[in-house]
């Protein structure tokens, strides 16, 4: 969380602002198209609700028709005269009976048939029919052998009963004379044409169940493992109401309950194409108002973004100030101040440029007459001339080493010498410092001759091998000394390398070398005129333990000549405008 804000913190005030102003735009637009996107999904849930509600009471109103339909017939034929006189003649003669239940009968329950395709067949089971006549008349004492007998109740009204193996329903009315039951009259119907109506309405992406008053199953079409024999009523109701969204509706006709469920996956594709659809939509929502966040961002901080560049401009040695506002707010009165300020230190500038150049100048005059590298050379080449002369070599070689380490040290002025130049200096200065030591320690070289002829600031390792020399292996008693150098090329840099064997320190007290001020021209002052060149990231590194010694290591970009030859020509460009204020 820390480094995400931090790079908030981090980021252009532009690119704030246009978040800023993206997120203030798209937060309300997101929260309406939420809330819309909810409104819209809810009347769809409806809608389909709705739209399933009136199928199914088509559907039902339809069946409940044709239910009306045989209800109606089955009342007629019970209130017949000639169905009564069949039930009321008990003693008729088999001639006059069979002739009358085929010249009358017969056309009267047989005639419906070629109405009303759904009928299987009208039967009359009746006290006084002692023979059965065909399928239409049949004696009351064979009921028993239909299936509906045992399900048929006490009333005098209509009853539907449905056999959901044979695919029978059947329409059965008990008829009654002086409170006696005399005879049944039932139509038998076909399952399929009569629940045609609600079967074709289930479709795969919807089921049915149709139920009696006692919620047994009269009818199911789903694509559940479950079907109709398998499947207990209640549990197959509370299954569709748990998980499916349904509707129901209940038949004043004959009591049955009609449901049409659908699932809640099936409702959400509607939704989801209902979301699809608003996508483009709020996909241009958010390119505009991203788009007009960045033109806005960008319109708003131009000039701030001016200012800044102008001021990096001004931090680099450049005093010239090009941006312009006339606007009255808080920018236009910030560029102005800036203009303002930056002619007050030209002025300035101008007045004490000229007197402090030549105290400058006089200064580096006088340091340069004390010091006579014409007068050194000579001295220590009558020196080397006089021990030549008495014989004594040791003292003439010491005499061309400290010749050697004064005349690269001193590099005619320049603060910027070659690598070899730097080689050159530390083979005098550990020339004289091995005859000062008798000879007591080692120095192993490494050096890449390709790197000898790049530019490197001058006198920056001298100081490091004499801290080797006075706080590593001079403070190690016995045993072999040993100080390795190694100048080689590492990838775009030079790495110079000065290690020791000494007794070393702990790695806080060596990180800590290169940060503290000593007397003379220490690790701390080589440190920061590296970093000055070069940037932070070529600071000096120090690895040491205890015991073991300490490895000091530089890094110089490569490069370095065209690195000064810019630092200079800008510095030179910096001088001549200064100069014509």
């Amino acid at each position: 969380m820390k480094s995400i804000l931090q790079k908030i913190k981090n980021m252009k005030y532009r690119h704030k602002l246009t978040l800023l102003l993206v997120l203030v735009s798209l937060v309300p637009m997101m929260t309406i198209a939420l809330y819309g996107h909810v409104r819209m999904s809810r009347l769809v849930r409806e809608n389909e609700m709705e739209d399933m509600h009136s199928i199914l009471e088509q559907t039902r109103e339809n069946i409940d028709s044709q239910v009306q339909v045989y209800t109606g017939l089955i009342n007629y034929l019970t209130y017949s005269p000639d169905i009564e006189d069949i039930i009321s003649e008990k003693n008729m003669d088999n001639y006059l009976a069979y002739e009358k239940y085929t010249e009358v009968v017969d056309p009267l329950l047989t005639v419906p048939k070629s109405y009303h395709d759904a009928i299987l067949q009208i039967q009359l089971f009746a006290e006084s029919i002692k023979v059965r006549h065909g399928y239409t008349l049949i004696p009351f004492k064979e009921i028993k052998e239909e299936w509906w007998e045992k399900q048929i109740r006490d009333e005098v009204s209509v009853q539907w009963m449905i056999n959901v193996e044979k695919k029978e329903i059947a329409a059965v009315r008990k008829i009654y004379k002086n409170q006696k039951q005399e005879a049944v009259l039932c139509i038998t119907l076909d399952y399929d044409k009569v629940f045609r109506p609600f079967l074709n309405i289930i479709m795969e992406e919807f089921g049915g169940v149709i139920t009696d008053e006692q919620g047994k199953i009269l009818c199911f079409m789903g694509n559940e493992a479950q079907n109709e024999e398998e499947t207990k009523a209640g549990d197959l109701l509370k299954d569709i109401k748990k998980n499916y969204a349904y509707v129901s509706s209940e038949s004043k006709e004959n009591g049955w309950n009609y449901y049409l469920y659908k699932s809640h996956a099936r409702i959400s594709e509607a939704v989801f194409r209902v979301l699809l659809s608003e996508v483009p939509l709020i996909v241009c929502c958010v390119a505009g108002t991203v788009f007009l966040g960045i033109y806005f961002s960008r319109l708003f901080t131009r000039k701030i973004e001016e200012l800044t560049e102008n001021m990096n401009r001004v931090n680099n040695g450049s005093r010239e100030v090009t941006v312009f506002s006339d606007s009255e707010d808080e920018v236009g009165l910030l560029i102005r101040s800036f203009r303002s300020m930056m002619g007050e230190i030209n002025r300035l500038i101008h007045e004490v440029y000229e007197n402090r150049i030549a105290l400058k100048e006089f200064e580096l005059k006088a340091l340069t007459a004390q010091i006579n590298p014409h007068f050194l050379y000579n001295t220590l080449s009558v020196i080397n001339w006089m021990a030549l002369k008495a014989g004594h070599k040791k003292i003439s070689e010491v005499t061309l080493a400290l010749s050697t380490f004064y005349r690269t040290a001193l590099s005619k002025g320049e603060d910027m010498v070659t690598v070899e130049n730097c080689i050159q200096n530390i083979e005098a200065y550990l020339q004289i410092q091995l005859v000062m030591h008798d000879n007591d320690f080692k120095v192993d070289w490494e050096i890449d001759p390709s790197i000898k002829k790049e530019i490197v600031p001058k006198l920056i390792l001298q100081p490091v091998v004499e801290n080797a020399l006075e706080h590593g292996l001079d403070m190690k008693e016995g045993g072999n000394k040993l100080l390795k150098l190694y100048f080689i090329k590492d990838k775009s840099d030079i790495l110079f390398v000065v290690e020791d064997n000494g007794l070393g320190m702990e790695q806080g007290q060596a990180d800590s070398l290169i940060m503290y001020q000593t007397s003379g021209y220490g690790l701390k002052n080589v440190n920061d005129r590296i970093c000055l060149l070069y940037g932070e990231t070529y600071r000096i590194k120090i690895y040491s333990e205890i015991g073991k010694g300490t490895r000091v290591e530089m890094r110089i970009p490569r490069g370095g000549a065209e690195c000064e030859k810019s630092k200079q020509k800008d510095m030179e460009k910096s001088c001549s405008m200064d100069r014509g204020i």
